[in-house]
């Protein structure tokens, strides 16, 4: 074999790869070595907590349910396992209690310390700990942490936990703050949370929410237009006022999804005048994606007067995408105590088909289930 220069010096090369593999034996080696202690670590400290869980719940509701908990006292009493699932039994039971309950336990809370270290975690440059704060104080329903300092949520998550907070702790001033905190200077889509957190700001007043998609939706990306545009469709009767030119520019973009979600959006919003315009529900009920048709048709079948279900069943005579055909149809069977036309003789077995499903699907409501038909 040849020789390896190594600092200098001229090294066999089978000692260089004697030193090498007892370099990689020894890393393996310990890292078998703290694997196993971790996991006999792990093991033992599961063992304690499964061990001590029952004896602390009960202790936890004995004292819930007392007159005076001292709270205080018990917890000095707790080693540093038993603190662990105190904490844990304390997340698990303020998820599922209200009222009185609630409060008292939330005690326990306070005499464990968690609101303050909560407060020194939203300052952490982890994520995951700043998220784990928030919920930590919104279950405690101490939003003071938040109030008494610097802290700006970065994320759409913290965003969403930080309105939950105010909102669940009555200390959100108003809808118009809530839509700032989620949306101002965002471009990033919300997860199932944020969104239904912007859902419930806007459904106890629409205005800010539809003042700011009003000059900033053309600025927002695509996938959080659409939830924008989602939240909009499930306002229903509470929306009064606000500018709805945005939601008109939406039905007309390139994306079809975006399209297809602004005709959903504009089915809470039936009953504007300034969305009668015959030319516009024409156009809609043109647009070249099927998928987009089938959105107007339930828009309109939303809307459900006379204009616009007549408007409806006209551009349905003239559907050729069968899918689209069937869900328009299926949302006008569901106005047809409302249509003066015999749209059965007019749409033939499309009618037909969507009338027995939606007698199928009465039935079935009306049994609980049980078999129907023939």
């Amino acid at each position: 074999m040849a020789d390896v220069v190594v600092f200098g010096y001229t090294v066999p090369l089978e000692v260089v790869l004697v030193a090498v593999a007892l370099v990689i034996g020894l890393a393996l080696g310990i890292s078998f070595f703290l694997t196993i202690s971790l996991s006999v670590y792990r093991s033992v400290n599961e063992t304690r907590r499964d061990r001590v869980r029952p004896v602390l719940r009960e202790e936890l509701f004995e004292r819930l349910f007392a007159e005076e908990p001292d709270w205080g006292a018990w917890v000095k009493e707790l080693s540093h396992v038993e603190r662990e699932v105190t904490e844990s039994l304390l997340d698990e039971h303020l998820r599922e209690l209200d009222g009185q309950e609630a409060t008292q336990l939330r005690g326990l809370g306070e005499a464990l310390g968690i609101p303050e270290r909560a407060a020194g975690q939203l300052s952490n440059r982890n994520m995951y700990t700043r998220l784990d704060a928030l919920t930590w104080l919104t279950i405690l329903q101490r939003p003071e942490p938040i109030l008494e300092s610097s802290f700006e949520p970065t994320t759409p998550n913290e965003r969403a936990a930080m309105v939950t907070l105010l909102q669940s702790s009555d200390r959100l001033p108003d809808a118009a703050t809530g839509v700032s905190i989620l949306l101002d200077g965002t471009d990033e889509q919300f997860t199932v949370f944020g969104q239904d957190t912007l859902y419930r700001v806007a459904r106890a007043d629409p205005g800010p929410l539809l003042q700011t998609a009003s000059s900033e939706y053309d600025a927002w990306p695509e996938p959080l237009l659409a939830q924008v545009l989602a939240v909009c469709a499930h306002l229903e009767t509470s929306v009064r006022d606000g500018d709805l030119n945005w939601l008109t520019a939406a039905l007309e973009t390139e994306n079809e999804a975006i399209r297809a979600a602004a005709a959903e959006a504009l089915g809470s919003f039936g009953w504007r005048a300034s969305l009668r315009d015959q030319m516009f529900l024409e156009r809609a009920t043109d647009d070249p994606s099927p998928r987009v048709r089938a959105a107007v048709y339930q828009m309109l079948a939303t809307w459900g007067d006379q204009k616009a279900l007549s408007i409806l069943l006209f551009a349905l005579v003239e559907e050729k995408h069968p899918r689209a055909l069937t869900l328009g149809t299926t949302a006008l069977v569901g106005r047809r105590d409302r249509i003066d036309t015999d749209a059965g003789a007019v749409l033939g077995d499309a009618w037909d088909w969507s009338a027995e499903h939606a007698t199928y699907d009465r039935l079935a409501r009306e049994t609980g289930g049980e078999q129907v038909g023939g």
